[in-house]
């Protein structure tokens, strides 16, 4: 085979693996809009073609919705190029499973540079020292809000398993976020005892005081803010709660059970609350005992929120501000499926969220400067 014949070649392959990603990827996007927005559906694929730096894709499959409002955003607008950063491209292909030695020889073919296996290892070993740094810098001594979840992947250690990835996020007083840091286990569950390490860690790199943590109904979490933060509240987060509910009730009655539960987290203050509960109570407690005992023994922690300001409030009642956060991760993994080993967990979730916390500098939550300014918002709890 002729040398011409076999750099076509290898160009055919490279947009065929480029085409196959991109389409995975995208379909993973619709699959999450969907989520989102269930007034729409799917409604099959267009097709269309991409300009690259390695020449023009034809036959994108590109996923659509019936209201037409969907739009990949793993695909540039028509007309534009496409182009792969060389840094995120390396820590890609290595926590996807390459080898170094496969990592060289595509960016040598990609890139037209040849970067020995050697030399992949010491900028994999610059990308985990950055990781870290990045992870043990120095943050905020006060937020107004911080936020913990976590998401679960698979990973290779031996054998594979769902492993848990904890995230903290932080809003100041003046509606700016900072995502705080995030931590991998090894172990198969979320753990109270490792939050608490995790906010010790935190209390140890400058957080001396919070107002409010956000946070799931993982038994003992909100023991473990409280020893860490004994002057912080505490607010089980509302749309945990609606979708534990909601998973346990008929299909026919979901909707009706929905709108009584709104009533009391949509309330607007406390007494209006504890009557639409009560309501609540008298409908569905001869039906659904357990979902009635569950708002029952946690309706402090989950109204917590409806002691601040009202325009703020929607911030504050659930853990959706780190939606985007498991979100993304789920849909890389998707195409990786596997992480290799914990190391290729750690560059794909740095990846994420470093393009995260560049939407997050670039804007503020709506409603914090003004209440600061105004007197109606003020904190300070260690």
């Amino acid at each position: 085979m002729q040398d011409k014949e076999i750099i076509e070649r290898l160009e055919d392959l490279i947009k065929e693996a480029i085409k196959g990603v991109i389409e995975r990827l995208a379909i993973e996007e619709r699959s999450l809009y969907l989520e989102e927005h269930p007034e729409t559906k799917g409604n099959g694929f267009y097709s269309r073609s991409l300009l690259t730096k390695y020449g023009l894709i034809e036959g994108f499959l590109v996923p659509r919705t019936r209201d037409g409002s969907f739009r990949p955003q793993i695909l540039p607008p028509p007309r534009k190029r496409a182009g792969l950063d060389l840094g995120e491209a390396v820590l890609a292909l290595y926590a996807s499973g390459a080898s170094t030695r496969a990592v060289s020889k595509f960016i040598e073919t990609i890139y037209g540079a040849y970067y020995s296996a050697a030399s992949i290892s010491r900028l994999t070993e610059v990308a985990e020292e950055e990781i870290e740094s990045w992870r043990g810098r120095r943050i905020s001594e006060e937020y107004f809000a911080l936020y913990l979840d976590a998401t679960f992947v698979a990973v290779r250690r031996g054998s594979v398993a769902r492993e848990p990835v904890y995230l903290a996020l932080g809003i100041r007083g003046d509606g700016s976020r900072e995502i705080v840091g995030f931590w991998s286990s090894g172990g198969e569950g979320e753990s109270a005892l490792l939050y608490q390490e995790i906010l010790n860690e935190l209390r140890q790199r400058g957080l001396k005081g919070v107002e409010v943590v956000i946070g799931d109904g993982l038994s003992g979490l909100r023991e473990a803010v409280l020893k860490v933060y004994p002057g912080a509240r505490f607010q089980r987060c509302v749309l945990h709660s609606l979708r534990y509910s909601l998973r346990r009730v008929r299909r026919s009655h979901r909707e009706a059970l929905a709108q009584d539960l709104k009533r009391i987290y949509r309330a607007k203050d406390r007494s209006g609350a504890l009557e639409a509960f009560r309501a609540f109570k008298a409908r569905w407690q001869g039906r659904y005992p357990e979902v009635v005992r569950h708002w029952e023994e946690n309706l402090e922690e989950l109204l917590v929120f409806l002691e601040y300001p009202e325009p703020i409030r929607s911030y504050i009642y659930t853990t959706n501000q780190l939606e985007r956060f498991p979100k993304e991760v789920k849909r890389r993994a998707k195409v990786i499926e596997v992480f290799c080993e914990p190391g290729a967990l750690r560059k794909v979730v740095y990846l994420v969220l470093r393009g995260l916390e560049e939407r997050y500098h670039s804007r503020k939550l709506r409603g914090f400067e003004e209440l600061v300014e105004e007197g109606l918002l003020s904190f300070g709890h260690t």
